[in-house]
């Protein structure tokens, strides 16, 4: 009776297409952002090239040959006692979809571009309807997230974020769906394989809920990453051609090390808010931050906050413990930060919120100079 005596509701669309503007501006504003920095290092932000650097090409040459890996030439690699090169060591969900949009005739670089910002906004807006209050300073913190460029790049974090938001959101819901977007998750950056079974197990054991849902929960994550060997196995003929190339990269790695080394160098700079030391800044802004969040998380004692948490602390631990880890760019998954955030007076929240801003142009701006890879 409600909705025939709106109209057939005809009025209520409307007002429901309303609540996506919100996340869509704060999505045009983050992506003005870093158009302000592309064009403050002189390049063309309408230009495909602009946004790829670095492991950028390494996706590409997945989607266009496959996986790869060699013995390396002199010279190439990260140090004389590496033996093996290649792609081998990026995760293929990314690639598959630059490789379907090369099969109908899109460039690959264009391609990317448009998966990234597309994926950006669809977070963005999924976060907004299900993790986020309808205030404007936690939409403005999830808008700037630290590592912002990322995101919007020919990189696959927002990808990333995006199946993770679904993940969460349908945990205790519907948990194939979940299951299904951990899946893609897992298959899209190591973060995802690491820490998707992760939030499965603490989920299933923090509801009391059978063991027998960790198969529908993590089952497809675990399959991912066994894809990923078979895979390589299939294009390289080598079941170790991922861990053959990652040890290029070192190993696990003293956190408080990390830390500490980055303090130093911070104390010691003879201009300390220069654009090099940005990324030192951005990750003590998100310690700070997650640190605060995660007080405010004990003190609500929501169990939804638990996954967010998690998967939080999650991302800002895991790079740590790894060797020659970009963490200014993993630290752009950190897409529940601002959820947990939320509850803190609003003045804070905006403070948060002008800090990420400039975290945000800073590694942007180094990014497009091609300083951070």
């Amino acid at each position: 009776m409600l909705t025939s005596a709106l109209g057939g509701g005809r009025i209520l669309r409307p007002v429901a297409h309303r609540s996506w503007l919100p996340p869509l501006a704060a999505w045009l504003a983050g992506g003005a952002l870093l158009v302000g920095a592309a064009l403050a290092t002189g390049h063309d932000p309408l230009h495909a090239a602009t946004w790829a650097r670095s492991d950028s090409f390494l996706y590409e040459s997945i989607a266009r040959h496959g996986y790869d890996v060699h013995r390396c030439a002199p010279g190439e690699g990260m140090n004389a006692h590496v033996r093996w090169c290649g792609n081998a060591a990026w995760f293929p969900g990314y690639p598959l979809l630059l490789a379907a949009a090369a099969a109908v005739g899109i460039p690959l670089e264009p391609a990317g571009v448009v998966i990234s910002w597309l994926a950006a906004a669809a977070t963005l807006v999924l976060a907004w309807r299900w993790f986020l209050p309808r205030r404007a300073a936690p939409l403005a913190c999830a808008a700037f997230v630290p590592g912002l460029v990322y995101l919007y790049a020919i990189y696959p974090l927002s990808l990333l974020t995006l199946a993770v938001v679904v993940f969460v959101r349908y945990l205790g819901r519907n948990d194939l769906v979940a299951g299904l977007a951990g899946g893609v998750a897992a298959l899209t950056y190591p973060l995802g394989l690491v820490l998707v079974p992760l939030l499965a197990v603490v989920h299933v054991f923090e509801r009391r809920r059978p063991l027998s849902r960790l198969l529908v929960l993590a089952g497809p994550a675990v399959a991912s990453g066994i894809g990923l060997l078979v895979a390589q196995r299939l294009q390289t003929g080598r079941w170790t051609a991922y861990f053959d190339v990652a040890k290029e990269y070192g190993g696990l790695h003293d956190p408080v090390t990390t830390i500490t080394d980055w303090l130093t160098v911070l104390r010691h700079a003879s201009q300390p808010f220069d654009y090099a030391m940005v990324p030192i800044w951005q990750f003590l802004l998100v310690t700070l931050l997650l640190a605060t969040a995660v007080v405010v998380a004990i003190l609500r004692r929501d169990r939804r906050d638990l996954p967010l948490v998690v998967w939080c602390l999650g991302v800002w631990f895991v790079p740590l413990i790894q060797s020659h880890q970009s963490l200014w760019r993993s630290e752009a998954a950190l897409v529940f930060l601002a959820p947990l955030l939320a509850p803190l007076p609003r003045a804070v929240v905006w403070a948060a919120a002008g800090g990420l801003v400039v975290a945000a142009f800073g590694v942007a701006h180094e990014f497009f100079a091609g300083t951070l890879i």
